[in-house]
């Protein structure tokens, strides 16, 4: 076996064992102790983590729907799956860099960075879009969590506006984003709006299944998808464990839930995410492996089995 499919294998492991010691110490860390003692509806949260999952096979096809039709399907699900799941264990969003190694042979590092910073971008163009809708209609009045948003928002107006007037004075980074300024960014765009909106009908579904009433849950949901999504911009701990409590206690407080209740409602929410993010990562991962790596094994195994009967 040649010494870099070696060393992917030995990376491939240590990735691994990594990966299963923190999702162990994250998992520790939601004290989901406290939900058994709440009257939860699990079916209902179960729904809510199956439309988790469907958002991110949605946010995959932003890839081959969008910014890059030539990408199988598969192959995008894991970019966006595995990254998504390394973000749950690992701290500092550390997923985001991992979606790298997931991109097809032959992709060159310009493509492989313009493939994940473009989709980065709209994400958080996503996130600003459906949390400035969200703030009239939740109905939340916390004023540093208002401030906050809106320091976003005029910072990425700002921030639109130069992009284009650089684009219009400068060739050469006219040139250079040339092959992505078309329609298909713009598709990309409209999944990746289409995932995160998915992500909210999870959301609300979560709190029904806390046992907040169906209507009244919405309202929350937009509350706690603003404030929760806004906090996990800090990159800190591993899935944001505490800050998306955090953001989940400032949301629903400023509807008039108390704190126990938020916290213990958040619990459930981040479970949620994790019984959606882990399995699915851990089955891409699985099968990414099998797909670059299962040949070499094979061989690996059957030389060595050679070696023994002789």
């Amino acid at each position: 076996m040649p010494t870099k499919t070696k060393l992917k294998l030995l990376i491939g492991l240590l990735i691994t064992a990594v990966t299963v010691y923190y999702s162990i110490k994250a998992l520790k860390g939601l004290q989901v102790n406290v939900l058994f003692h709440q009257n939860i509806n699990w079916g209902l949260a179960l729904l809510s983590v199956a439309i988790f999952v469907y958002a991110n096979y949605i946010r995959a096809l932003s890839y081959t729907r969008g910014i890059d039709r030539d990408m199988d399907r598969m192959t995008a699900l894991q970019i966006v799956g595995i990254g998504h799941a390394a973000n749950m264990v690992l701290p500092f969003h550390v997923g985001e860099g991992l979606r790298a190694a997931f991109f097809p042979k032959g992709y060159s590092a310009l493509k492989i960075t313009n493939l994940l910073l473009i989709p980065a971008f709209a994400d958080f163009a996503s996130i600003l879009i459906l949390s400035i809708a969200a703030v009239p209609f939740a109905g939340f009045t916390d004023q540093n969590l208002l401030k906050a948003l809106w320091i976003l928002t005029f910072l990425c107006i700002a921030a639109f506006i130069v992009f284009v007037v650089l684009i219009f004075t400068r060739s050469p980074l006219r040139s250079y984003l040339s092959e992505y300024l078309n329609v298909d960014t713009a598709k990309m765009m409209y999944w990746v709006l289409l995932s995160w909106f998915i992500l909210l009908v999870s959301v609300w579904i979560g709190l029904v299944a806390f046992g907040f009433p169906w209507v009244a849950s919405i309202r929350m949901s937009l509350a706690v998808f603003a404030a929760t999504n806004i906090i996990n911009f800090i990159p800190a701990t591993p899935g944001a464990i505490g800050l998306f409590e955090y953001g989940t206690i400032l949301g629903l407080g400023g509807l008039g839930i108390d704190p126990t209740t938020a916290l213990s409602a958040s619990l459930l929410l981040h479970l949620i995410q994790y019984a959606a993010l882990l399995p699915l990562g851990g089955y891409l991962y699985i099968k990414s492996l099998h797909g670059k790596y299962g040949e070499a094994l094979g061989n690996m195994w059957r030389t060595n089995r050679q070696k023994d009967t002789k």
